[in-house]
């Protein structure tokens, strides 16, 4: 009797160990979803609150006032070959519309030079005639790293010119 028990037991033993490495893994895949789930939420929230991505940087009881003008700015970014940087030239209208923008590359790398190149030929098209609160580059003619020292000198021009 005590070797038929045995065969049992063992058999019994695997069985609740199997329903406990399924169990674990249900949780672990449903604390991921959850996760995913906050995630996303969170990121929807941060992102249409952004003070670059939106016009809405001020109280909307506030009034933005612009100075006319030409401002100037250097944007930075980061690039896998070091620091690089782009001068921005905007001239704003009193409303704060951008009426031209000029960029002038400083790539330290002929690699920076050649996106930042590209970037100059396809991004005034994207700026000129809107809000500068609402200019926020991502990709420009293939270059995505550039358009991060734009945003960084949009940012600097749009505070200059709110001030």
């Amino acid at each position: 009797m005590d070797s038929s028990h045995s065969p049992n037991k063992a058999v019994i033993g695997v069985i609740v160990i199997a329903l406990l490495a399924i169990a674990a893994t249900a949780a672990i895949v449903l604390g991921q979803n959850n996760t995913s789930k906050d995630t996303n939420v969170s990121d929807t929230a941060s992102a249409s609150v952004s003070p670059q991505a939106s016009t809405t940087t001020q109280p909307t009881n506030a009034p933005t006032n612009f100075k006319s003008g030409t401002y100037n700015a250097t944007g930075s970014y980061q690039t896998p070959g070091g620091l690089e940087s782009i001068a921005v030239s905007v001239t704003l209208g009193g409303d704060g519309t951008i009426t031209d923008a000029t960029v002038t590359p400083e790539g330290k790398t002929g690699e920076a030079q050649e996106y930042q190149d590209k970037f100059v030929s396809g991004f005034k098209s994207q700026v000129v005639g809107k809000k500068i609160g609402e200019v926020q580059l991502s990709r420009v003619a293939g270059s995505s790293l550039t358009s991060g020292g734009f945003n960084d000198a949009i940012a600097d021009i749009e505070k200059q010119a709110n001030a």
